[in-house]
């Protein structure tokens, strides 16, 4: 048939390329969507844009090591800033993604929202209103966030925060996958802010808005297209990027949250929607081992919480089907710590400070998700006296950990590149770091020296991580303390970090020091919408009266200031 005389075929309309990466749809040639940069583009030296936020970007050939950090990180400017707006979005750049990352490197605080800001609007105001509160938090103070108009730094920051919904609400959440998203990395966002405020309410009520649709988002299934030139064997079948970095930050803080005592009706529809992970026998990265590990931290607290919940109903009991979910826990911890003893063997010649701060941590909460496995179908507080050791390796690893992660003052011009720094031991991270399984040693673990030192260690703890604050819950295990009995373990000193715990478990030191009626349960720090000089803290916790009924009794704790 002869050609028209545009040169193409009559009767063929040139259809529109509507996947692929932005390069390619941009070129109006047909992209292999690769990920994390297609071989189309990298074949013939161009930049892949890549998929924005949904499944990449960022994908540079070669990004010289001089320039400036917001080109690693947002390879498309943020737009539509004025100049106050520019400079939050600055600190959040240099400043804040690398403190709410902590330890460990952060898909979702170090990539995600960063090019979610250069694409969504709601994201972008909501990163401003958050980096506006940080800074002030840091110690930078209003004056260096007020405006020229003469704004405070408060109505700055609730004016982007005001922003922000406005731009969710003009795009409200529908089925429509990427509304979704924005939804899931603004609200995260609003969650951290609101822990920094120290408006907990509302932080724990976003928290669980962003679980729920978490939880009925779908896991994408990538497509291969048949004219793939690449094997189906070596095909990309794994989740997209931005689903990825979802779920495990949103993970990761529904674990700080049940750990808390605040546990999200959704978290066990998200974490039964998971693939079971079964660990591996070498952990190709440190990231792995920390997300396997997270992943049996949840199934931890959702057997915990379902036969809690089983039996406080009144109805039957699958015992043998908690028993069995129960052991194969327990299986896989072990099988996660021969993992992590065989990878850490090779990683001991690293003299890279993250890496060793973060391996040592992983082994502490290691111990006490053995701890919480080997305890979730017990109801007795007697049945932690038989973890003595995990309990002392908890605090004889946050020693270790104090001495391989240095802590300066944020305010100092350090990266983590010139000491170890990281997420500091001033001001506030999102992420978890060594305070839970501290506090955890705190109140269950009732031998006199292991106690002491772990509310040393709690009251030491000069930084806040999301809801957990060190000092505070120093002063709600005094306040423990002093209603099982056990008298003042309140020592106002500095918490000893080359001090060996329970080297041995002969003599005196290693008898619990508080009986079986002493001994209180299901403790809940009921904490207060304030960060005010004179914080109103309530405890709730669970004690056997005299008539051998339990009773759930409330007290008011006396706390200062927090960090």
């Amino acid at each position: 048939m002869q050609g028209s005389s545009t040169g193409q075929p009559q009767g063929h309309v040139k259809r529109k390329v509507k996947s692929g990466c932005k390069t390619c749809k941009a070129r109006h040639v047909k992209c292999d969507e690769s990920r994390p940069a297609c071989r189309r583009c990298v074949s013939t030296g161009r930049v892949c844009n890549g998929y924005g936020i949904w499944g990449g970007g960022d994908h540079h050939p070669r990004i010289p090591a001089s320039q400036p950090l917001s080109i690693h990180r947002a390879p498309v400017p943020a737009v539509n800033l004025n100049p106050d707006e520019q400079m939050s979005f600055d600190w959040f750049v240099e400043k804040t993604t690398k403190k709410f990352a902590g330890i460990f490197t952060s898909d979702f605080w170090e990539t995600l929202v960063l090019q979610a800001s250069a694409q969504e609007p709601a994201v972008r105001h909501a990163v401003v209103a958050l980096s506006a509160a940080h800074r002030s938090d840091s110690g930078h103070g209003p004056r260096a966030l007020a405006s020229p108009r003469g704004s405070s730094a408060e109505e700055f920051m609730l004016k982007q925060y005001n922003k922000a919904i406005h731009h969710l609400r003009s795009s409200p959440t529908t089925n429509n996958t990427s509304n979704l998203r924005v939804t899931l990395i603004t609200c995260m966002i609003f969650v951290t802010l609101e822990y920094l405020r120290g408006q907990y309410t509302s932080g724990n009520s976003h928290l669980r808005y962003g679980i729920q649709l978490l939880s009925g988002l779908s896991t994408p299934v990538p497509t291969q297209s048949p004219q793939s030139i690449i094997p189906p064997s070596s095909a990309n079948t794994a989740p997209d990027f931005a689903h990825k970095a979802l779920v495990d930050s949103y993970a990761r803080l529904t674990i700080q949250s049940a750990m808390f005592g605040i546990f999200p009706s959704h978290m066990c529809i998200m974490t039964h929607d998971q693939e079971p992970k079964t660990p591996p026998s070498y952990f190709p990265s440190i990231i792995e081992a920390r997300q396997t590990l997270d992943h049996l931290l949840h199934k931890v607290k959702c057997l915990k919480e379902d036969y809690r919940n089983a039996s406080e109903s009144g109805g039957p009991i699958d015992h043998a089907a908690a028993f069995a979910a129960q052991t194969n826990i327990q299986k896989d911890l072990v099988l996660w710590r021969q993992a992590y003893e065989t990878t850490r063997a090779s990683w001991k010649t690293s003299k890279d400070c993250r890496e060793l701060a973060g391996w040592t941590l992983l082994r502490i909460y290691h111990e006490m998700a053995s701890v919480m496995a080997a305890v979730s179908l017990s109801e007795s507080e007697m049945a932690f006296d038989a973890f003595t050791n995990n309990f002392a390796a908890i605090i004889t690893g946050v020693s270790e950990l104090s001495e391989i992660w240095l802590l300066p003052d944020e305010r100092e011009d350090t990266t983590i590149e010139t000491q170890c720094s990281g997420s500091g031991n001033s001001g506030f991270t999102i992420e978890l770091g060594h305070i839970p399984p501290v506090y955890y040693t705190a109140m269950k673990c009732r031998i006199p020296q292991i106690r002491r030192q772990a509310i040393l260690a709690l009251r030491s703890a000069s930084h806040r991580e999301g809801v957990w604050n060190g000092p505070l819950l120093a002063s709600v295990m005094e306040e423990v303390v002093c209603i099982e009995g056990g008298g003042s373990d309140a020592v106002h000193s500095t918490f000893d970090a080359g001090t060996q715990i329970m080297e041995t478990n002969t003599g005196n030191s290693c008898k619990p020091s508080v009986e079986e009626a002493s001994r209180i349960a299901d403790v809940k720090v009921l904490l207060p919408d304030s960060k005010g000089a004179h914080m109103e803290v309530w405890i709730s916790y669970k004690k056997m009266m005299s008539d051998g009924r339990s009773a759930i009794l409330k007290r008011k704790i006396g706390y200062g200031p927090t960090t």
